[in-house]
Protein backbone atom coordinates (compact mmCIF):
# COMPACT_ATOMS: atom_id res chain seq x y z
CA UNK A 1 0.00 0.00 0.00
CA UNK A 2 1.31 3.45 -0.93
CA UNK A 3 2.38 5.71 1.91
CA UNK A 4 -0.34 8.26 1.10
CA UNK A 5 -3.05 5.62 1.39
CA UNK A 6 -1.50 4.25 4.59
CA UNK A 7 -1.58 7.71 6.18
CA UNK A 8 -5.23 8.26 5.25
CA UNK A 9 -6.26 4.82 6.53
CA UNK A 10 -4.41 5.31 9.81
CA UNK A 11 -5.98 8.77 10.22
CA UNK A 12 -9.58 7.50 10.28
CA UNK A 13 -9.48 6.16 13.88
CA UNK A 14 -8.09 9.55 14.99
CA UNK A 15 -11.00 11.58 13.62
CA UNK A 16 -13.17 11.53 16.80
CA UNK A 17 -10.32 13.19 18.72
CA UNK A 18 -8.26 15.08 16.10
CA UNK A 19 -10.92 16.05 13.50
CA UNK A 20 -10.44 16.50 9.73
CA UNK A 21 -7.22 18.50 9.98
CA UNK A 22 -3.66 18.43 8.77
CA UNK A 23 -2.27 17.58 12.25
CA UNK A 24 -4.32 14.36 12.09
CA UNK A 25 -2.32 13.24 9.06
CA UNK A 26 0.94 14.20 10.77
CA UNK A 27 -0.02 12.21 13.86
CA UNK A 28 -0.90 9.18 11.70
CA UNK A 29 2.43 9.44 9.85
CA UNK A 30 4.33 9.54 13.16
CA UNK A 31 2.52 6.36 14.17
CA UNK A 32 3.42 4.60 10.90
CA UNK A 33 7.01 5.84 10.60
CA UNK A 34 8.27 7.20 13.94
CA UNK A 35 11.80 7.34 12.60
CA UNK A 36 11.05 10.18 10.16
CA UNK A 37 12.81 13.37 11.30
CA UNK A 38 10.42 15.81 9.58
CA UNK A 39 6.91 14.36 9.04
CA UNK A 40 5.46 17.77 8.14
CA UNK A 41 7.56 17.99 4.98
CA UNK A 42 6.39 14.49 3.98
CA UNK A 43 2.74 15.55 4.41
CA UNK A 44 3.46 18.66 2.32
CA UNK A 45 4.92 16.47 -0.44
CA UNK A 46 2.03 13.98 -0.45
CA UNK A 47 -0.93 16.32 0.11
CA UNK A 48 0.36 19.76 -0.89
CA UNK A 49 1.29 22.71 1.31
CA UNK A 50 -1.27 24.24 3.62
CA UNK A 51 -4.29 22.65 5.21
CA UNK A 52 -6.91 22.70 2.42
CA UNK A 53 -5.55 19.84 0.31
CA UNK A 54 -4.74 17.65 3.30
CA UNK A 55 -8.14 18.16 4.93
CA UNK A 56 -10.03 17.53 1.68
CA UNK A 57 -8.11 14.29 1.08
CA UNK A 58 -9.01 13.13 4.59
CA UNK A 59 -12.69 13.95 4.09
CA UNK A 60 -12.74 12.11 0.75
CA UNK A 61 -11.25 8.94 2.31
CA UNK A 62 -13.70 9.15 5.22
CA UNK A 63 -16.56 9.46 2.71
CA UNK A 64 -15.33 6.45 0.71
CA UNK A 65 -15.28 4.31 3.85
CA UNK A 66 -18.76 5.58 4.70
CA UNK A 67 -20.12 4.27 1.40
CA UNK A 68 -18.64 0.85 2.22
CA UNK A 69 -20.23 0.97 5.68
CA UNK A 70 -23.69 1.28 4.12
CA UNK A 71 -23.62 -2.31 2.87
CA UNK A 72 -24.94 -4.97 5.24
CA UNK A 73 -23.70 -8.52 5.77
CA UNK A 74 -25.86 -9.97 3.00
CA UNK A 75 -23.66 -9.81 -0.08
CA UNK A 76 -25.39 -9.61 -3.44
CA UNK A 77 -28.89 -9.16 -2.05
CA UNK A 78 -31.21 -6.18 -1.95
CA UNK A 79 -31.46 -4.35 1.34
CA UNK A 80 -33.99 -2.15 3.10
CA UNK A 81 -33.51 1.50 2.18
CA UNK A 82 -34.10 2.71 5.73
CA UNK A 83 -31.52 0.31 7.19
CA UNK A 84 -28.94 1.36 4.60
CA UNK A 85 -29.30 5.06 5.42
CA UNK A 86 -29.43 4.32 9.14
CA UNK A 87 -26.03 2.65 8.94
CA UNK A 88 -24.64 5.69 7.10
CA UNK A 89 -25.93 8.16 9.69
CA UNK A 90 -24.50 6.01 12.48
CA UNK A 91 -21.17 6.10 10.65
CA UNK A 92 -21.27 9.91 10.54
CA UNK A 93 -22.11 10.06 14.25
CA UNK A 94 -18.87 8.26 15.14
CA UNK A 95 -16.81 11.38 14.47
CA UNK A 96 -18.76 13.26 17.14
CA UNK A 97 -18.87 17.02 16.85
CA UNK A 98 -16.23 17.02 14.10
CA UNK A 99 -18.85 16.34 11.40
CA UNK A 100 -19.14 20.13 11.11
CA UNK A 101 -15.49 20.22 10.01
CA UNK A 102 -16.24 17.68 7.26
CA UNK A 103 -19.08 19.86 5.94
CA UNK A 104 -16.83 22.92 6.07
CA UNK A 105 -14.23 21.14 3.94
CA UNK A 106 -16.91 19.99 1.50
CA UNK A 107 -18.03 23.61 1.10
CA UNK A 108 -14.50 25.01 0.67
CA UNK A 109 -13.50 25.61 -2.97
CA UNK A 110 -10.17 24.23 -4.11
CA UNK A 111 -9.05 27.69 -5.24
CA UNK A 112 -9.97 31.22 -4.20
CA UNK A 113 -11.51 33.26 -7.02
CA UNK A 114 -10.42 36.87 -7.45
CA UNK A 115 -11.03 39.89 -9.66
CA UNK A 116 -8.56 42.56 -10.85
CA UNK A 117 -8.46 45.66 -8.72
CA UNK A 118 -9.70 48.80 -10.52
CA UNK A 119 -6.99 51.04 -11.94
CA UNK A 120 -9.07 53.74 -13.64
CA UNK A 121 -7.42 57.18 -13.44
CA UNK A 122 -10.76 58.84 -12.73
CA UNK A 123 -11.39 56.51 -9.79
CA UNK A 124 -7.95 57.15 -8.35
CA UNK A 125 -8.37 60.92 -8.76
CA UNK A 126 -11.66 60.76 -6.85
CA UNK A 127 -10.19 58.60 -4.12
CA UNK A 128 -7.13 60.84 -3.74
CA UNK A 129 -9.42 63.77 -2.88
CA UNK A 130 -10.99 61.82 0.00
CA UNK A 131 -9.10 62.32 3.24
CA UNK A 132 -9.72 59.60 5.79
CA UNK A 133 -9.99 60.45 9.47
CA UNK A 134 -6.99 59.38 11.55
CA UNK A 135 -7.16 55.94 13.08
CA UNK A 136 -7.58 55.62 16.82
CA UNK A 137 -4.35 56.01 18.79
CA UNK A 138 -4.21 55.63 22.56
CA UNK A 139 -3.63 58.90 24.42
CA UNK A 140 0.07 59.78 24.45
CA UNK A 141 2.19 61.91 26.66
CA UNK A 142 1.53 65.70 26.40
CA UNK A 143 5.19 66.12 25.48
CA UNK A 144 4.77 63.77 22.52
CA UNK A 145 1.37 64.33 20.91
CA UNK A 146 0.00 61.68 18.59
CA UNK A 147 0.73 62.40 14.90
CA UNK A 148 -2.17 63.18 12.62
CA UNK A 149 -2.89 60.99 9.60
CA UNK A 150 -3.12 62.45 6.11
CA UNK A 151 -3.62 59.08 4.43
CA UNK A 152 -6.07 59.08 1.53
CA UNK A 153 -8.34 56.37 0.21
CA UNK A 154 -6.19 56.16 -2.91
CA UNK A 155 -3.06 55.29 -0.93
CA UNK A 156 -4.95 52.56 0.93
CA UNK A 157 -6.08 51.14 -2.43
CA UNK A 158 -2.44 51.08 -3.54
CA UNK A 159 -1.43 49.21 -0.40
CA UNK A 160 -4.15 46.59 -0.90
CA UNK A 161 -3.17 46.24 -4.55
CA UNK A 162 0.49 45.61 -3.66
CA UNK A 163 -0.36 43.07 -0.96
CA UNK A 164 -2.76 41.03 -3.12
CA UNK A 165 -0.89 41.13 -6.43
CA UNK A 166 -3.33 43.66 -7.94
CA UNK A 167 -6.27 41.27 -7.45
CA UNK A 168 -9.13 41.31 -4.98
CA UNK A 169 -9.85 37.86 -3.47
CA UNK A 170 -13.52 36.92 -3.20
CA UNK A 171 -14.91 35.01 -0.27
CA UNK A 172 -16.92 32.11 -1.65
CA UNK A 173 -18.28 28.70 -0.75
CA UNK A 174 -19.06 25.65 -2.82
CA UNK A 175 -22.76 24.86 -2.22
CA UNK A 176 -22.55 21.84 -4.52
CA UNK A 177 -20.05 20.15 -2.20
CA UNK A 178 -22.55 18.97 0.46
CA UNK A 179 -25.16 18.26 -2.25
CA UNK A 180 -22.68 16.08 -4.16
CA UNK A 181 -21.82 14.31 -0.90
CA UNK A 182 -25.53 13.55 -0.28
CA UNK A 183 -26.07 12.56 -3.95
CA UNK A 184 -23.35 9.88 -3.74
CA UNK A 185 -24.91 8.51 -0.56
CA UNK A 186 -28.37 8.46 -2.15
CA UNK A 187 -27.05 6.77 -5.29
CA UNK A 188 -25.34 4.04 -3.25
CA UNK A 189 -28.42 3.56 -1.07
CA UNK A 190 -30.70 3.13 -4.09
CA UNK A 191 -28.23 0.72 -5.66
CA UNK A 192 -28.17 -1.44 -2.51
CA UNK A 193 -31.96 -1.36 -2.11
CA UNK A 194 -33.12 -1.59 -5.74
CA UNK A 195 -30.45 -2.51 -8.28
CA UNK A 196 -28.12 -4.94 -6.53
CA UNK A 197 -29.01 -8.53 -7.29
CA UNK A 198 -30.62 -7.84 -10.64
CA UNK A 199 -29.47 -9.82 -13.63
CA UNK A 200 -26.79 -7.98 -15.59
CA UNK A 201 -27.69 -6.87 -19.07
CA UNK A 202 -31.34 -6.18 -18.31
CA UNK A 203 -32.49 -3.26 -20.45
CA UNK A 204 -35.15 -0.93 -19.19
CA UNK A 205 -37.88 -0.36 -21.74
CA UNK A 206 -40.58 2.24 -22.14
CA UNK A 207 -44.28 2.01 -22.93
CA UNK A 208 -43.70 1.17 -26.61
CA UNK A 209 -40.98 -1.36 -25.66
CA UNK A 210 -38.19 1.02 -26.65
CA UNK A 211 -34.87 0.84 -24.70
CA UNK A 212 -34.58 3.74 -22.26
CA UNK A 213 -31.83 5.07 -20.01
CA UNK A 214 -32.11 6.95 -16.72
CA UNK A 215 -35.28 8.98 -16.98
CA UNK A 216 -36.95 11.59 -14.78
CA UNK A 217 -37.79 8.95 -12.18
CA UNK A 218 -34.08 8.05 -11.80
CA UNK A 219 -33.06 11.65 -11.13
CA UNK A 220 -36.12 12.44 -9.00
CA UNK A 221 -35.39 9.59 -6.62
CA UNK A 222 -31.76 10.61 -6.14
CA UNK A 223 -32.48 14.30 -5.69
CA UNK A 224 -35.28 13.56 -3.24
CA UNK A 225 -33.24 11.05 -1.26
CA UNK A 226 -30.28 13.47 -1.17
CA UNK A 227 -32.48 16.08 0.48
CA UNK A 228 -33.85 13.43 2.85
CA UNK A 229 -30.35 12.49 3.94
CA UNK A 230 -29.09 16.07 4.37
CA UNK A 231 -32.15 16.94 6.46
CA UNK A 232 -31.79 13.79 8.57
CA UNK A 233 -28.07 14.26 9.20
CA UNK A 234 -28.41 17.96 10.09
CA UNK A 235 -29.09 17.29 13.82
CA UNK A 236 -25.57 15.83 14.04
CA UNK A 237 -24.20 19.31 13.21
CA UNK A 238 -25.53 20.79 16.45
CA UNK A 239 -23.13 21.50 19.34
CA UNK A 240 -22.15 18.23 20.94
CA UNK A 241 -20.63 17.15 24.23
CA UNK A 242 -17.16 15.65 24.54
CA UNK A 243 -18.57 12.17 23.93
CA UNK A 244 -16.86 10.37 20.99
CA UNK A 245 -20.31 9.40 19.65
CA UNK A 246 -22.57 12.26 18.63
CA UNK A 247 -25.27 12.66 21.30
CA UNK A 248 -27.78 13.85 18.68
CA UNK A 249 -27.86 10.45 16.95
CA UNK A 250 -31.35 9.46 18.26
CA UNK A 251 -32.77 12.74 16.94
CA UNK A 252 -31.13 12.17 13.55
CA UNK A 253 -32.51 8.63 13.28
CA UNK A 254 -35.99 9.83 14.22
CA UNK A 255 -35.74 12.55 11.57
CA UNK A 256 -34.64 9.93 9.03
CA UNK A 257 -37.70 7.81 9.75
CA UNK A 258 -40.10 10.71 9.26
CA UNK A 259 -38.35 12.01 6.15
CA UNK A 260 -38.32 8.55 4.55
CA UNK A 261 -42.06 8.16 5.12
CA UNK A 262 -42.69 11.43 3.29
CA UNK A 263 -40.23 10.40 0.57
CA UNK A 264 -41.97 7.08 -0.05
CA UNK A 265 -45.35 8.82 -0.12
CA UNK A 266 -44.19 11.33 -2.74
CA UNK A 267 -42.47 8.67 -4.87
CA UNK A 268 -45.63 6.53 -4.74
CA UNK A 269 -47.71 9.47 -5.93
CA UNK A 270 -45.27 10.13 -8.77
CA UNK A 271 -45.33 6.48 -9.82
CA UNK A 272 -49.13 6.48 -9.86
CA UNK A 273 -49.05 9.64 -11.97
CA UNK A 274 -46.60 7.99 -14.36
CA UNK A 275 -48.86 4.92 -14.57
CA UNK A 276 -51.85 7.12 -15.31
CA UNK A 277 -49.86 8.91 -18.00
CA UNK A 278 -48.94 5.54 -19.47
CA UNK A 279 -52.59 4.46 -19.55
CA UNK A 280 -53.49 7.76 -21.19
CA UNK A 281 -50.75 7.29 -23.80
CA UNK A 282 -52.02 3.77 -24.49
CA UNK A 283 -55.56 5.01 -24.92
CA UNK A 284 -54.43 7.79 -27.30
CA UNK A 285 -52.42 5.22 -29.29
CA UNK A 286 -55.48 2.92 -29.44
CA UNK A 287 -57.75 5.78 -30.63
CA UNK A 288 -55.21 6.85 -33.27
CA UNK A 289 -54.88 3.28 -34.60
CA UNK A 290 -58.67 2.88 -34.66
CA UNK A 291 -59.16 6.13 -36.58
CA UNK A 292 -56.45 5.04 -39.02
CA UNK A 293 -58.14 1.68 -39.51
CA UNK A 294 -61.53 3.31 -40.10
CA UNK A 295 -59.99 5.71 -42.62
CA UNK A 296 -58.33 2.88 -44.53
CA UNK A 297 -61.53 0.81 -44.53
CA UNK A 298 -63.39 3.76 -46.06
CA UNK A 299 -60.67 4.17 -48.71
CA UNK A 300 -59.82 7.64 -47.36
Amino acid sequence: MALRSQILTSSLPLLPTHSFTRPTLIQALRTIKPELPNPESVVDTLFGPGSVGASKALVERWEEEGLKAMSGPGEGKKENLGEVLRRRIEYSARVGEHLVEAYANLSTPSSTPSIPLPSLPILRALLSSIKLPPSYIPPSSPLHPAPTSNQSASSILDQISNMTGHRLPLLSIDPLGPMGYAWRIADEALYLSETRGKKPGAVRRGYWNEPTGPGPEWYTKRIGLSLVYLSSESPLLQPNSSSPINTHLPQALKSLEGNLNRYHSIISSLENTESNLGDTAGFVDFVARSIGGIARSRYM
